[in-house]
């Protein structure tokens, strides 16, 4: 009831207690490609600001400690929550994987973190694609996606 007082939308999700945080990243436009799981251990209970840029004790576990089929899950989950949403270019969407190995997908950011410490671009690097080729990649897929959408009709007549 407090809640409806600041707003009358309201989501009401579980609590995850001791859950683990893994994100993926997604490149591509109509087939897109996922890179590892990477796994963020905050140094306090959340990974927030402080703990993010602050804490030197947060690590970031590239790929993250999961078992083949949860991996497999992961990177399934992350490209079928990059095309529901009709993303292109880049994306990541990070899971909450609870005490009993279940994943739970939390979002899906359509614009990551790209600075030296962020998760995006080095899992992409663990992956395989240094961060240069990842420049010409997300080039590439705007040339593209510019391309079709010139080829649209802007007009009925």
């Amino acid at each position: 009831e407090l809640a409806l007082e600041y707003d009358r939308k309201l989501v009401v999700e579980q609590g995850l207690i001791g859950a683990r945080e893994v994100e993926c990243s997604v490149l591509g436009h109509h087939k897109p490609q996922v890179s590892l799981a990477g796994e963020i251990v905050p140094a306090h209970e959340f990974y927030d600001y402080k703990a993010k840029y602050h804490n030197e004790k947060s690590r970031l576990i590239i790929p993250a400690p999961l078992n083949d089929e949860q991996s497999q899950k992961i990177k399934d989950y992350a490209i079928r929550a990059f095309q529901a949403v009709d993303c292109s270019g880049m994306g990541r969407v990070d899971f909450f994987v609870d005490q009993q190995g279940e994943i739970f997908v939390n979002e899906i950011n359509t614009i990551p973190g790209f600075t030296q410490i962020s998760m995006y671009p080095k899992l992409w690097e663990h992956s395989g694609l240094p961060y240069p080729a990842l420049l010409d990649r997300l080039i590439a897929i705007a040339l593209e996606k510019h391309r079709e959408r010139q080829a649209l009709r802007t007009s009925i007549s």
